[in-house]
């Protein structure tokens, strides 16, 4: 299982993916909502762990803008 984890606050971002990892699951960070959207749209992802404040781009425009695009990824 492949996670993409959108998490601004560097620290918490490092222990989730740490958490993560640990539990035998692949995971990319993106710390911004830009480079996470860009991310999620690959399509490559089993699931998305979606932060809603976010630099760049809102949580909830990125998710609005995958679904528009078809995407049925559990966020």
């Amino acid at each position: 299982m492949r996670i993409l984890l959108v998490e601004d606050e560097k620290r918490l971002a490092d222990a989730l993916e740490y958490i993560i990892k640990k539990n035998h699951f692949a995971v990319d960070v993106a710390y911004d909502g830009i480079s996470g959207q860009d991310m999620a749209e690959s399509g490559i992802y089993d699931l998305i762990i979606l932060d809603r404040m976010l630099p760049g781009r809102d949580g909830l425009d990125i998710l609005r803008h995958i679904r528009a695009q078809g995407s049925k990824v559990p966020v």
